[in-house]
């Protein structure tokens, strides 16, 4: 991978360099694949190569000129996918950032940025209007963005776990329908605090804790056990893509719908990233790892913007 430079006055073109990660993009895929077929396959001394799903967003509390901001401002409210990161470094390799996430990852995304960014003009061209000095990224492995944000948001698959919690139970798919359902709330209803009243209401009266001693057969029990199981699903079901509606000073939000999806089983989204510059950053990915970047499809891109503008005109 060389490193980004181009005589003085010579405007950078970005739309070549994309092109050029693309294709680097599919040599390193294309290599990884070669070696996890190859007779020679060493698992301690191969590569590890990762993909991850990367969100921009404008910082929070951004304020544009009126003839910059347009719709801009809303379709970025909250993070959005643009782009797709490539990384394949040392099996020895182990440095992780503060937040679990390896290091070369922020270091990706610093050398890519002009990249990620007009990946994401592309797909959404609201997004010209932001300058880049105003964005931030957030990254997630490609396999947890599959479960937690695109099955949920894009495919609308329900969530199948078990009522007992240790995978001996019955099974259950759990839609955010259901969970309304069960809860007893209005269809539709994405008030947290009637949503967390609705819960909490419903555990007390089901908690295992209150029948001990009752007169309640053994098959009662165990048959109020698993509503109460159900319930705690729901409320789980429910938190995912929920906003409180709390705002700081500033009158900024502070949840994250995309954040909160997946609920607590989402742990490895790490947002916003603290970008190195470029200098230092290709230098890091020269030396220590391979990364190429390519963009997402625009539909996928487009329906969390348009999500996010609707949620601006509440």
């Amino acid at each position: 991978m060389g490193k980004k430079q181009s005589s003085e006055g010579e405007k950078y073109d970005i739309a070549k360099a994309m092109v050029k990660s693309e294709k680097l993009y599919e040599e390193l895929m294309s290599d990884s694949v070669k070696a996890l077929n190859s007779d020679e396959w060493d698992e301690d001394s191969m590569d590890i190569t990762s993909e991850y799903v990367i969100t921009a967003r404008c910082t929070p509390g951004t304020t544009l000129a009126k003839k910059e901001a347009g719709g801009a401002l809303a379709s970025a409210s909250d993070w959005i996918p643009v782009a797709q990161i490539c990384i394949i470094r040392p099996v020895s390799s182990e440095e992780l950032d503060n937040n679990g996430m390896h290091s070369s990852v922020g270091a990706s995304v610093s050398y890519y940025r002009r990249e990620i960014n007009y990946a994401a003009t592309l797909a959404a061209p609201t997004l010209k209007s932001v300058p880049r000095n105003v964005i931030e990224y957030g990254a997630e492995p490609v396999d947890s963005f599959v479960k937690y944000v695109y099955e949920d948001v894009i495919e609308g698959k329900a969530v199948e776990t078990f009522v007992d919690g240790d995978g001996t139970g019955e099974k259950v798919g759990m839609t955010k329908s259901k969970a309304r359902e069960i809860l007893g709330i209005e269809a539709g209803c994405q008030d947290a605090s009637l949503i967390k009243q609705a819960y909490k209401k419903q555990s007390m009266a089901l908690h295992p804790d209150r029948f001990v001693g009752s007169d309640k057969t053994k098959e009662e029990i165990d048959e109020t056990t698993n509503q109460f199981g159900l319930v705690k699903m729901a409320y789980e079901a429910l938190n995912s893509g929920v906003r409180n509606g709390e705002v700081d000073e500033k009158g900024v939000s502070k949840s994250s719908w995309y954040e909160s999806l997946g609920g607590k089983s989402r742990t490895e989204f790490e947002g916003p990233i603290e970008l190195l510059s470029v200098e230092k950053a290709g230098a890091l990915c020269n030396k220590a790892f391979k990364s190429a970047v390519v963009g997402l499809d625009p539909e996928l891109t487009m329906s969390f913007v348009v999500r996010n503008q609707a949620a601006a005109r509440k």
